[in-house]
Formats: C-alpha cells, structure tokens, sequence
C-alpha cells in the first residue's frame, strides 16, 4: 500500500480504554496501547481493536496479533505499553468487527492495471477545427447559463479565447469498461477519472482503473479479501508479474449519515502484508498481456468468472503455481510446479489409469506372494506400491493437461511430452532421491525450461478450460515481456538443447 501515516488517539480493545499510537506502515504497522495497567486481552491468536483518531475517523484494526508488552518507570508512575501487530485496518465513518458481513463491495488499484487496457478509444488527444472548439464552448456556456439561472448564481459573459491550433483532451465518459457476473457477485473494470482546473501550469485528466468486486451477499472482511486476493491472481498471472496493491476500497452496508443522496458509506482498507510477496512489478507489453479487457471483453467476462467460480476447487492448485512462477528458478520452484498437478482436482486430471489385463494379473499375483511373507517393513511398501497400480501417476495428470495444450496449438510445441516427463524426472530426483536424467546445476537452462514446461503447461490449460482463445493470443505475436512469451519463442532451443543432453 506503500504508506506511512501516524495516529494518536483513544482506543478500546474489548471493555478497556487506553491512549495509544497507530503506525500504518505495511508490515511495519503497529498500534501501541498504553495505561495504568497491561491490557487483560483474551487467550486468542487474533483480536480487533477500536480506536478513535485525533482527526475524528474511526479506525477498526482487525485480527491484531500480540508483539509484546512493556513496562516503564517514572518515579513512582508504571506506565504499561502492550504492542500489537493489526493485520487489517479499516479507516470510515463507522466501526467494524472481523466476524460481521458487513462488506458489499470491494474496489482497488493496482500498479501496473493500465497495462491490461489500450484506453485508445477512452482517452485521446483532438486537434480539432477552431470554429469546431468555438461551438462546443459555445454549448457548453449555454449549459453553464442555465445551471447559473437555476441556482440564482451570477452569469458570467461568454468571451472564448481560441487560437489557430486548439488541442483538446478527451475523456469518453464511459466509466464502466468490462463486467461480468460470478456466482459471488458482479465483477467490473471501471474508469476512475480526476482533473483539475486549467491553470497558467497546464491541464490534464488523470485516471486510475479499478477493479471492483460488488457481492451478491454482504462479506466478512476475511472473505472480500479472499475474494479480492482471488481476482488479483488472475490479473498476475495475465501480466506475469508479481503487482503492487496501490489502494483498497471497501464499500458497507452503513449509510451515509448526512448524505441526502443516502449513500452506502466507504471505508479505507490497508492490508499489511498485501505486497510483502511483490519484489518485481515490471510493466508488460500490451500485445503480451493474456487477457485484454477492452479488447477483447467477452473472453476477459467469461475467464473472470469462470476463475472466480473455480476458486473454491482451484485454489490449491493456481496458489501453488503462483508460489512457483514468481519464484527464483531452483529446487524449491520445480518441486512447487510439479505439486500443482497433484493438488488439481478429480474433474481436472485423471485419477485412475485403468491397467491392462496382464497387469492386473502381474499385480494380483505379486500380492499373493508378498502377503504370504513374514511382515516386515519393506513387505508393506511394497504392497503399498502394489496398491496405487491404476493410480494415476504425477507424469500422466501433466500429460492429460499438455493435451490441452497441444490440441489448440497444433504443430506449435512438437515433442511437448519430452520436456514434460523429464521434469517429473528431476522433480522425482529432488523429491524421492531417484537418477537424474543429466547434471541439472551444470545445465541450468536446460533446468529451467523443465520448470517453465510445467507452468506454461499448468496455466495455459486452466486458462483453456475457462474460455481463453489462446490460439488467437499467439497469432498476435510477443515482445516477451510475458514469461510465456518468452517460452514460445524459445521453445525450438530449448527443445535442441535438452535433447542434446537426454538423447545423445
């Protein structure tokens, strides 16, 4: 969220009062409580405390952990500081608590969210006509005139000063640029625009895009930010890159108070670890970003909601991949990009592997000889072995989801199969101790294309399954700002490559 404000004010963990201070700073938030006495708080992980902010907001600091408590001494005064960590705080008019929905919508800004949209038709920069500019001025003091009368505000007379080369800057008016509806609720992109006067300095119109996320239900805190955190992996994953959360919004089911308009009120949410995960924001080439809600808005419509709605079956599996993909190249990154296949559901990867007959018989007669054997350790892992025959192993859930892949994209990745049973391969090696199918830390890039081979073919294909034209994304060529890009263009080499170390 990238802030750094201080507070003094009154707060009131539970039944209590304390005088304290509130640092929202990301993972260095804090709120000190102090008093005559260490606060008595309840034997729970989490608790929410209240507070009152010398510039009049209610601050409701949500799932607060305990960081520490001391005591100082001034003369014959003890003054007591508890210090505790706010996970969540809520900045508004009204005080929430953890466990209420209370929540009917969620909005934000993130870095890079221009990158997703061309705002060509949005935005523009006109050089029109004079006599064009004299009559829009024209109409627009003609409306200027009537509010004025209407009002009884004085009018002001019309003297427009238009020279031989007027430049206008343009905003559509269109504010909501794609939406679509999840089984949770409404989900949109919207325009938010903001401009100033025009002075001697210049004029402009600014404009941040939100993503918005209205409920079909009232939420708990916890659950609009799963939700959000959600929504917020596919745009990840869309530009490839790790991004910044820059504000969120949360909408309530209070109304304004002194709103004649009777508004929803809205509070100001700063997560603190919401970036702590973000080291790289890099901006991304429009013609690489996955999914492009402007231009292509049915296909983002139909993606969005179909993640959303799988999130409750696809969420092991995408956080996973996720964990991986952003990840330094490594041991630990290969290992994560092969768990993710296991964790897929029944409905996304085969669970059974129907055996063929003389297997079976090979398998039911080995067990008859290894059930007659004196117990012993190794008796049980081999009939544990003998038990997961017709269990689908980890190198066919990958290969089941490589055909997706493959089936759309033709020709495009020949001997995709390869890359995919040699990651199994080293993942095995790492995982289970099994030979390795060359020196993965002396080839390293060769490495390397088996862990993107597992997360270009995990993420494509769950893409696939919700819509994505993923062939059309690939007729539209790539400046590799995206990862998968780049592992489109450098497919064929690194094809040559391993196969030079596997096949020789």
């Amino acid at each position: 969220m990238q802030t750094q404000d201080q507070y003094s004010g009154v707060f009131f963990p539970g039944d209590s009062k304390f005088a304290g201070h509130l640092r929202i700073a990301d993972a260095d938030s804090l709120v000190k409580l102090i008093g005559k006495s260490f606060w008595a708080h309840p034997e729970t992980e989490y608790t929410d405390i209240h507070g009152l902010l010398g510039d009049g907001r209610k601050a409701s600091l949500l799932d607060c952990v305990l960081h520490g408590q001391t005591q100082h001494r001034f003369d014959e005064n003890t003054q007591f500081e508890c210090v505790f960590f706010p996970n969540y705080v809520v900045v508004g008019e009204e005080f929430i608590r953890s466990n209420e929905p209370v929540i009917r919508a969620v909005r934000y800004h993130f870095e890079n969210v221009s990158s997703l949209l061309s705002g060509h038709k949005t935005f523009r920069s006109l050089r029109p006509d004079p006599d064009d500019v004299r009559r829009l001025l024209e109409a627009d003091h003609g409306r200027s005139e009537k509010i004025a009368e209407t009002h009884g505000w004085p009018k002001r007379p019309f003297k427009p000063e238009v020279g031989e080369h007027p430049h206008l800057l343009y905003f559509s008016g269109v504010g909501e640029i794609v939406t679509t509806d999840a089984q949770m609720g409404r989900i949109s992109l919207t325009n938010r625009t903001s401009h100033s006067a025009g002075t001697a300095a210049g004029i402009g119109i600014d404009n941040e895009v939100t993503a918005n996320i209205e409920f079909a239900e009232p939420k708990t805190l916890s659950d609009a930010v799963r939700a959000l955190y959600t929504l917020h992996g596919l745009f990840e994953l869309s530009l490839g890159h790790r991004q910044h959360y820059r504000w969120i919004e949360l909408e309530l089911t209070h109304r304004e108070k002194h709103d004649k308009h009777d508004q929803h009120q809205r509070a100001r949410l700063y997560w603190s670890l919401c970036n702590e995960r973000v080291k790289d924001s890099s901006k991304t080439s429009l013609a690489d970003v996955l999914l492009a809600p402007d231009r292509r808005p049915e296909e983002f419509a139909k993606v969005a909601a179909g993640w959303m709605d799988s999130a409750k079956i696809m969420g092991d599996p995408r956080e996973r991949f996720a964990t991986a993909f952003f990840a330094s190249y490594g041991i630990n990154r290969i290992v994560g990009a092969a768990n993710m296949f296991d964790l897929l559901p029944e409905s996304h990867a085969p669970k059974k592997k129907e055996p063929d007959a003389l297997l079976k018989a090979a398998v039911e007669q080995c067990r008859k000889i290894f059930v007659a054997l004196p117990d012993s350790f190794a008796k049980q892992s081999v009939l544990s072995a003998l038990g997961r025959v017709g269990t689908a192993s980890l190198r066919d859930k990958v290969r089941h989801r490589a055909d997706k892949v493959m089936a759309t994209a033709g020709d495009k990745f020949p001997d995709l199969y390869l890359p995919c049973n040699h990651a199994v391969l080293a993942r095995n090696h790492y995982v289970h101790g099994s030979p390795a199918s060359f020196d993965y830390q002396e080839h390293f890039t060769e490495f390397a294309f088996l862990t993107d081979t597992l997360e270009f073919v995990f993420a494509v294909s769950d893409l696939l399954d919700l819509g994505w034209d993923f062939k059309s994304w690939m007729g539209e060529g790539t400046s590799m700002t995206h990862a998968f890009g780049a592992y489109i263009i450098n497919y064929r080499e690194n094809m040559r490559r391993l196969n030079a170390l596997v096949v020789a």
